[in-house]
């Protein structure tokens, strides 16, 4: 399971959770419904960071590079 927190447009914390990878890495690869200029709190997998500090306009990006596949 992997897990976003972000803080939204009215400083409230958000998560949502995807089952795997390949299904975050879908959700971001089309056209997303979150603002591209919200601050990425954290993205875990099973609980573990995955080190990401951002934006979520870049995240797509950062988990190109490290995708377990790639």
């Amino acid at each position: 399971m992997i897990e976003l927190r972000y803080q939204n447009s009215y400083q409230q914390i958000q998560t949502q959770r995807f089952e795997n990878f390949d299904a975050l890495l879908l959700a971001f690869s089309g056209c997303v419904t979150l603002p591209d200029h919200l601050k990425v709190l954290s993205l875990t997998q099973d609980g573990k960071d995955l080190g990401y500090q951002g934006l979520i306009g870049d995240l797509y990006r950062y988990l190109q590079t490290i995708h377990p596949t790639n």
